[in-house]
């Protein structure tokens, strides 16, 4: 809705990538609850399938968020290496019959990496001072606040899911940042991309040599 409402370019690559994130999201709770409803055992792939997805989408952002061509190819390898990771997890490690616990926790660990560097980078240039009323650094902040918020919690669901305590936590904490998760995303959606906002920042005007020169000497005599 908020991307009907807000969003007039609409073709934005880096825009695209976050709604088709968030209807992947939907589908993706929808398919948990049905296959919990039924007891499927298919639920603990979902659950792997849906970290390597996500990190994805995340990737593919930071490819049209990123100025600098060297550190998207960074982002590039370190998307190979990680599907690498989780499908050896998936097949050796965890035998696809255990939540992905070690999976998420690397995948939050390099999330939460790419974001920082992305907020010190954006910091860093002078031009781009307006930087918090931009798309790019909502999102950015939504994924580093989502992922700061469950690295803990997805890190020891394995090893407590039989715990009813941690149960009752696991469902308070994960609805919890979810639900942040999609209002930040909601005031991403209102905010200006970022192109947008560099367009309308004034330039700084150019100085007269001559009319500068001539001031001094009119001063000096």
């Amino acid at each position: 809705m908020f991307f009907l409402l807000f969003k007039r370019n609409k073709k934005d690559k880096a825009l695209r990538v976050v709604l088709f994130y968030i209807l992947y999201c939907i589908i993706n709770e929808f398919t948990n609850f049905y296959l919990q409803s039924i007891h499927s055992s298919f639920v603990i792939s979902l659950f792997s399938i849906f970290t390597v997805v996500e990190y994805s989408f995340f990737c593919y952002f930071l490819i049209f968020a990123l100025p600098k061509d060297l550190f998207k190819k960074l982002v590039f390898f370190t998307w190979a290496g990680f599907l690498l990771f989780a499908l050896i997890d998936y097949l050796f490690l965890s035998h696809s019959q255990e939540f992905d616990s070690f999976t998420s926790g690397i995948e939050s660990i390099i999330v939460i990496s790419f974001c920082v560097y992305y907020l010190f980078s954006q910091i860093r240039l002078s031009n781009n001072l307006l930087i918090y009323s931009t798309f790019n650094f909502w999102v950015v902040i939504t994924f580093l606040i989502y992922f700061s918020g469950t690295f803990f919690l997805y890190l020891m669901t394995e090893s407590m899911r039989e715990n009813v305590a941690f149960q009752k936590q696991y469902f308070i904490i994960n609805i919890s940042f979810n639900i942040l998760k999609n209002i930040l995303l909601c005031v991403a959606m209102t905010m200006k991309l970022n192109h947008a906002v560099n367009q309308q920042k004034p330039a700084i005007p150019e100085l007269d040599d001559d009319l500068f020169i001539q001031t001094n000497t009119n001063q000096q005599n």
